[in-house]
């Protein structure tokens, strides 16, 4: 059995560099094609010279952050601060933009699990079904904008996918709740705790708001770079660039985030130079935050240094 498993996880593995590499690719060919170093500093001094505006995204930015990390509170339903929370997530975002493969819910899960309240099964279950729910708001959106701009995704498709993926997750449950009862019953507990109550919807309207929030860093770009967006095509690439990052395979998903970023945009505007341009100065604009607040964080908590040292250290030994 954990053989199979092992086998399944290299996979996996496998699959998702590979498309990972192939997204690469893709950048490569369109920084040879499009890439302008008088165009980007250009941008790039425009959008430093608007501080007001610069603030104002870095404030919305933050938001959505502010807004996880109320979601995550709801559901570990723990009397901890929410500056824990906001830690966990900063800190996530600054290793995922240091590390090659997204190991940021790591250092969630081991900055909630020093909490004295919380075991580690709990953080890493909470971390688990947070991540989860983000997956599915960030599917949705991405589905909707298929459906509206390539018009051959139809709403049958649509519901078809989501119920093959309702069906594959039941199934999952069922297996499981077969095959590691203790297991499955204590977790679908703490999930059941949560689900059944009030808190459930407080939880999703967060964690939908905070993708809303985190758009505004395409939206202005966009208007700086000269391309208008509507706010909805604005959250559509967001939303599928940041699900694209599920094939990471560069520190902060640098080139994959480039890429499907510039494919989303030229399907709403046909400008590549434009769409590469956006790409970039906003990823540039999402590297900074990262690296802003994780230093902050880890200068006002220096303990946590060693947390993300370690963990840093563990995944490169992973990689040998």
């Amino acid at each position: 059995m954990r053989g199979q498993k092992h086998m399944k996880n290299k996979y996996v593995t496998f699959i998702t560099r590979a498309i990972g590499g192939i997204l690469v690719v893709l950048f490569i060919l369109l920084t040879y094609r499009y890439f302008d170093g008088n165009r980007l500093l250009h941008h790039f001094s425009s959008m430093m010279k608007q501080p007001d505006k610069l603030l104002m995204m870095a404030a919305v930015y933050g938001a959505s952050f502010w807004l996880r990390a109320l979601a995550w509170k709801w559901y570990v339903r723990r009397n901890i601060p929410l500056e824990v929370y906001m830690n966990g997530l900063f800190l996530s975002l600054f290793v995922n933009h240091l590390a090659p493969i997204k190991i940021g819910d790591l250092v969630r899960v081991g900055v909630l699990a020093k909490q004295r309240e919380v075991s580690v099964d709990e953080a890493i279950h909470s971390v688990a079904v947070l991540r989860m729910l983000d997956m599915f708001v960030l599917l949705l959106f991405s589905f909707i904008g298929v459906y509206f701009y390539f018009e051959t995704f139809s709403f049958k498709n649509f519901l078809f996918i989501l119920l093959g993926a309702c069906a594959i997750g039941i199934c999952s449950i069922v297996l499981l709740v077969k095959w590691k009862p203790s297991f499955a019953q204590k977790h679908l507990n703490m999930a059941r705790q949560v689900w059944t109550g009030g808190a459930a919807y407080k939880m999703i309207g967060a964690v939908f708001l905070s993708w809303l929030c985190e758009a505004i860093v395409v939206f202005e770009v966009a208007k700086m770079a000269g391309l208008s967006l509507s706010a909805f095509e604005a959250v559509w690439v967001n939303s599928l660039t940041v699900a694209g990052q599920l094939f990471q395979i560069a520190p902060g998903g640098l080139a994959t985030y480039e890429a499907v970023m510039a494919f989303a945009l030229t399907t709403i505007h046909p400008s590549w130079d434009k769409a590469y341009t956006i790409a970039v100065l906003s990823h540039a604009f999402k590297f900074m935050f990262s690296y802003a607040v994780g230093i902050f964080v880890l200068l006002k908590h220096p303990r946590e240094v060693l947390l993300v040292r370690s963990l840093l250290k563990k995944k490169e030994v992973r990689e040998r």
